[in-house]
C-alpha cells in the first residue's frame, strides 16, 4: 500500500479495558452522591437504571442520534425514578465524564511499537472514534497516560465531530484534520464491520479488522478489506 496516513478506532483497537470493576464502581458513585442528597434510591434500583441506560444509549449509537454523559445521567436517573437538584445532576455528568483511571484502561498488544514504527515511517496518525459516555477529554488522558498520545496528528471523537460512524461526516473530519484529499491514501484500523470497514468502505479508504481484542459479532455484514489478530501484522501490511 502506498499509503499517507492511517486512523485508529479507539476501544478494542488502540486501547482496552480489563475486567477491573470499573463500571460496577461507576453505579458505586451515583448511589454514593444520590443517598448523600437524601434520595431513596438503592444500588440494586441503579444497577437495573444503569442497564436500562445503556440499551438507550446502544440504540442511539445505532441510530447516530449523539448520547453523552448528561444524556446517559438523564436517562438512569428517569429509570430510577429519582429526580434531584441541577447541581447534583452536573455532579453525575461530571464523575460520568471524567470516570475511569488511566492506569486501569490499557493499550492493545503491540500499539506502542506499531504506533512507533508508522510514525517513524513517516506516515500521519489519526484517531476516529465513536465516543461511549466518557468524555474524549478523559480518552485522550488515556494515551497520554501511556505514553501513546504523541503519535497523533490529529482525532475525530464523535461527542466533538456530532456524528457516529459510520457517518460520512466523522472519516471527512478525519482526512482533512490529516491533511488527505484523496481518502484512497489512507486506512482505517477498527474492530467492527459495521462502523470501521463499513465506514470506511465508504469513505474510500482501506479497511482493517483487528480481532485482536474482540471478534465481531456481525458476521452477516461485509469484512474489512484485511483482518488482523496482532498490530505486527498491521505494521507489515501497511509499511511491507
Amino acid at each position: 500500500m502506498a499509503l499517507q496516513a492511517v486512523t485508529f478506532d479507539y476501544w478494542n483497537t488502540l486501547m482496552r479495558i480489563p475486567d477491573t470493576g470499573m463500571w460496577a464502581r461507576r453505579i458505586d458513585a451515583f448511589a454514593d452522591v444520590l443517598v448523600a442528597e437524601g434520595h431513596d434510591v438503592s444500588r440494586d434500583d441503579l444497577d437495573g437504571a444503569f442497564a436500562a441506560m445503556q440499551r438507550l444509549h446502544e440504540q442511539a449509537w445505532l441510530d447516530n442520534r449523539q448520547h453523552g454523559a448528561a444524556e446517559a445521567v438523564a436517562d438512569v436517573l428517569a429509570a430510577a425514578g429519582v429526580d434531584p437538584a441541577p447541581g447534583v445532576v452536573d455532579q453525575l455528568v461530571e464523575i460520568t465524564v471524567t470516570h475511569g483511571e488511566s492506569s486501569e484502561v490499557l493499550p492493545t498488544d503491540g500499539i506502542a511499537e506499531a504506533l512507533a514504527a508508522l510514525d517513524d515511517a513517516g506516515l500521519r496518525i489519526g484517531i476516529i472514534c465513536d465516543v461511549g459516555i466518557t468524555g474524549s477529554p478523559r480518552l485522550r488522558e488515556h494515551l497520554r497516560h501511556h505514553g501513546l498520545l504523541r503519535h497523533f496528528d490529529h482525532w475525530s471523537f464523535s461527542d466533538e465531530v456530532g456524528v457516529y460512524k459510520p457517518h460520512a461526516e466523522i472519516f471527512r473530519h478525519a482526512l482533512d484534520g490529516l491533511g488527505v484529499d484523496d481518502p484512497a491514501a489512507a486506512a482505517h484500523v477498527g474492530d467492527l464491520r459495521r462502523t470501521d470497514a463499513g465506514g470506511a468502505r465508504a469513505a474510500g479508504m482501506t479497511s482493517v479488522r483487528y480481532a485482536g481484542v474482540w471478534e465481531d459479532p456481525d458476521t452477516h455484514l461485509p469484512d474489512a478489506d484485511h483482518l488482523i489478530a496482532h498490530h505486527d501484522e498491521l505494521v507489515a501490511l501497511i509499511l511491507g
